[in-house]
């Protein structure tokens, strides 16, 4: 902080300046003298004195910088709002260690979630009690036992609320008997292996989603034209069934791709958050188009303070075009896409890439041909 106020002012005489000063008490000091400028140093509480005098005498003048009580006042009201903030923040915080503002109960069951309204009632849990008189284990296992049910509640403190989370008991519902077998995808059948049931499709057939391809029966006489003495036995439908299919993907780009450059230009601008609260206004960023990065500072533990330094660098969109090599990779990559969407049981017969130009699009069409169990309800 500067401990006095700079004055610079037009004087030929400045001795008879000085000599004024000197006779209404007034202190000067750091008196520098060039050519017909002068400058000194003044307390900041006889600015306004000093200025009357040389308006007398029509000096001209110019204060360079404040110092003093000036500056003392200018740098409360500058911080003020952040201590009464950080005030606010400390207050807000103590009162969330301590106080349950709110009780709140994950259930969608208007019976259950009315039971357990009516434990809390009885053990005079409601909002505005102090977290002390609230313990969360004994509360957890008076919900599990006393409401059949409930088969797990879990009671915990998020800040100042409190929050019951339960789960409810189901009865686990029986296995599902399958009759049939049905495809799973679209494929082209490569092999039928029927260990019960009877098959309704072959090798080289093409089926669909939800056909049918093992039936859960079987005929004692099936070869028979008449089929006038058949006995038909339903039993559960097993089998294994393997199918061609393909995965595939597209990729569609243009001659021209637009990619964003920086231009050299930057600027950084560090914030401070109190409880991950900004402290100040959030600024406007200068560059209309940009990229940035963060940097992330944290002081104290008690009450943390981080400082975020955002530095900002402008960017301009350019057009470049796109070559072979750019094409290739995108080929690659989704090839790896493709890849990792294969079962593990899956077995690679073929793969196939085409590419097509339409006035400025490159199309690329991608095909991963595979072997793979594609029978469902076994």
């Amino acid at each position: 902080m500067l401990a006095y106020t700079k004055i610079s002012c037009d004087c030929r005489n400045p001795q008879r300046l000085l000599n004024k000063l000197t006779e209404k008490n007034i202190a000067v000091r750091k008196v520098e003298i060039n050519d017909d400028i002068m400058r000194f140093s003044i307390d900041d509480k006889q600015l306004k004195s000093v200025k009357k005098i040389m308006d007398k005498m029509a000096i001209s003048h110019n204060v360079e910088s404040r110092g003093g009580s000036y500056l003392a006042k200018k740098l409360t009201l500058r911080y003020i709002s952040i201590v009464l903030t950080a005030i606010v923040m400390i207050t807000l915080l103590f009162c969330l260690t301590t106080i349950c503002f709110d009780v709140r109960i994950d259930c969608d069951d208007p019976q259950l979630k009315g039971q357990i309204a009516d434990i809390l009632n009885s053990n005079s849990i409601k909002a505005f009690t102090p977290k002390s008189k609230i313990d969360t284990s004994k509360l957890s296992y008076e919900l599990t036992k006393s409401i059949d049910k409930i088969g797990f509640a879990n009671c915990y403190f998020n800040g100042g609320v409190l929050h019951i989370s339960i789960k409810e008991v189901h009865i686990k519902d029986e296995e599902p008997k399958y009759d049939t077998i049905v495809a799973d995808r679209d494929c082209i059948i490569t092999k039928v292996l029927v260990y019960s049931g009877t098959a309704l499709v072959k090798e080289g057939d093409v089926v669909k989603k939800g056909d049918v391809l093992i039936e859960g029966y079987v005929d004692s006489m099936p070869n028979d034209p008449q089929n006038e003495e058949n006995e038909r036995f339903y039993v559960k439908a097993d089998g294994v069934v393997m199918g061609e299919t393909a995965y595939t993907k597209q990729i569609v780009m243009t001659d021209s791709a637009i990619t964003a450059l920086r231009t050299g230009e930057s600027y950084s601008v560090t914030q401070i958050y109190l409880f991950g609260k900004l402290i100040g206004k959030q600024n406007p960023i200068k560059y209309e188009s940009y990229e940035y990065t963060t940097q992330v500072k944290t002081f104290g533990s008690v009450i943390p303070i981080k400082a975020v330094t955002t530095t900002y660098y402008e960017t301009k969109l350019e057009s470049t075009p796109v070559e072979e090599a750019d094409i290739e990779e995108a080929i690659s990559l989704a090839y790896i896409e493709l890849w990792h969407m294969l079962p593990n049981d899956a077995k690679l017969l073929n793969d196939y890439t085409y590419k097509k130009k339409l006035d400025n699009l490159h199309i690329i069409d991608i095909y991963l041909i595979t072997e793979e169990e594609i029978s469902a309800g076994k």
